[in-house]
């Protein structure tokens, strides 16, 4: 349990420093500029157990919004697309749960759920979590494709990292055993 705990803890940090020291920097410029945008942070959140508790699960998800949004100065647009990603998770989970359900112990990555569960998992997530960020930083339905554009673009990219991220963390874990 507690190797657990240190193990998630670690994994916060990592991710939030990742986004605020490296994604949060790059900058596109030209005619693409905002439409590709990686929130790598949102793993912390869909990798967590499977059995944690919903009230910890949305306290982790504000926390996790809210570090970002004292990084970032976004006013709560983060912590609010991570409160709705933590609030649908687990319906989201439940909804792609094997017909005897999810075993306590699984953890939630493509070694754990399967190459094409996770991935439909998290593109789910993705794509909701960028969808509640851009209408929440828009807040204006006037450029609907526009915006459209810039959420699936940015889920695309955000999907390309965390698929990058398991297979890195995939070849570790090999060359450890």
């Amino acid at each position: 349990m507690l190797s657990e705990l240190i193990i998630q803890f670690f994994r916060f940090f990592i991710l939030l420093f990742v986004q605020v020291l490296v994604l949060d920097q790059i900058e596109i410029s030209g005619p693409v500029n905002g439409y590709f945008n990686a929130y790598l942070y949102i793993l912390f959140l869909l990798m967590l157990p499977v059995n944690t508790n919903r009230l910890l699960l949305l306290l982790l998800s504000f926390l996790t919004g809210l570090s970002i949004d004292m990084f970032t100065g976004t006013a709560g647009m983060h912590a609010s697309a991570c409160l709705v990603l933590g609030f649908a998770r687990p319906g989201f989970l439940n909804l792609l749960a094997p017909r005897e359900g999810y075993e306590s112990t699984l953890r939630l990555s493509v070694q754990g759920m399967g190459a094409s569960t996770f991935l439909v998992y998290t593109s789910l997530m993705t794509l909701l979590h960028h969808l509640v960020l851009y209408l929440l930083e828009a807040f204006t339905f006037l450029n609907f494709f526009d915006l459209l554009l810039r959420v699936i673009s940015s889920t695309i990219f955000t999907m390309l990292l965390i698929v990058f991220s398991q297979i890195l963390t995939q070849r570790s874990r090999e060359l450890e055993a």
